[in-house]
């Protein structure tokens, strides 16, 4: 198979990094790693590929394109702070795509050693030890956690992925979400793949937290169509409460330490996404 890895990296930590690589490497399945630098000058080494552009023509959706520009069978998009679990994690996610109709195949997120409990709630929560296989069919159940994707970590049927042409342009935030929900809603599949695993996580601030969710609200604001779509089988706000609620339970069960902590930072989330949604605020 021609199997793809494109990673955007801006100034990653070189210890860490080349531990990524050297992981991606000594996979079961061999693939061609392309790095979209828009950092610091890197070499290039002969096991893989440097793509340098300018950090201001940086953008989540048109810099992760340039793999259109490449024939593959596959493109596995990651992160610069996802780190394979194992040797298997190319593999495991080539066999998600048993059925015909699935184009993506996206990996499940291990909390790293630091991580505080409501970053491994979130993390647990929405990457649990069981895969599934989404399609239309699940937006009753699911509501919009059915078109929950990863930039992460995530693999792309290359053919469909080209025929479609890859990511929506300029998207800045939630590319992953807007393109498994045009799929989804084209009758085609994506499946969460449990057996595929990389560490992954953050301990954000709660300016990073409002930084975040802002730009969520706007993308949301400016895609309505998704949460158009997801209404007509379920209420859209319903799956962010019960979240919200559930970490509650369960830091105070767990670690009531931070209850004040997980209550701030959920009231962060909501006014800043209301905020970014209605386009009032000029953080983001």
């Amino acid at each position: 198979m021609n199997i793809k890895i494109i990673i955007p990296i801006l100034n990653p930590p070189k210890d860490f990094f080349t531990k990524n690589l050297a992981m991606l490497k000594n996979q079961t399945i061999k693939a061609d790693i392309i790095l979209i630098n828009s950092g610091d000058k890197i070499s290039e080494d002969f096991s893989y590929q440097v793509i340098n552009i300018d950090k201001k023509d940086f953008n989540h959706a048109n810099t992760r394109n340039i793999a259109l520009d490449f024939e593959a069978d596959y493109y596995l998009f990651m992160t610069q702070d996802a780190l394979p679990f194992d040797e298997y994690l190319v593999e495991n996610l080539c066999k998600g795509f048993v059925d015909s109709n699935t184009v993506v195949s996206y990996a499940r997120q291990i909390t790293y050693s630091n991580a505080d409990i409501i970053e491994k709630f979130a993390r647990n929560t929405n990457y649990p030890d069981i895969s599934k296989l989404k399609s239309k069919d699940d937006l009753a159940i699911l509501g919009i956690k059915t078109f929950f994707n990863s930039d992460s970590c995530s693999m792309y049927n290359a053919k469909y992925f080209k025929s479609i042409g890859g990511f929506k342009k300029d998207l800045n935030t939630n590319e992953d979400m807007e393109y498994a929900a045009r799929a989804i809603l084209n009758n085609r599949k994506i499946y969460y793949n449990a057996t595929a695993k990389v560490y992954h996580s953050h301990n954000f601030n709660i300016l990073e937290v409002w930084k975040r969710y802002n730009q969520i609200g706007i993308f949301f604001k400016e895609n309505s169509w998704i949460s158009q779509s997801v209404a007509l089988y379920v209420k859209t706000e319903s799956s962010g409460m019960k979240q919200a609620k559930a970490e509650l339970l369960f830091i105070l069960k767990n670690k009531p330490l931070y209850l004040f902590k997980s209550v701030l930072f959920s009231f962060t989330k909501f006014f800043a996404f209301k905020l970014g949604y209605r386009r009032n605020s000029s953080i983001g």
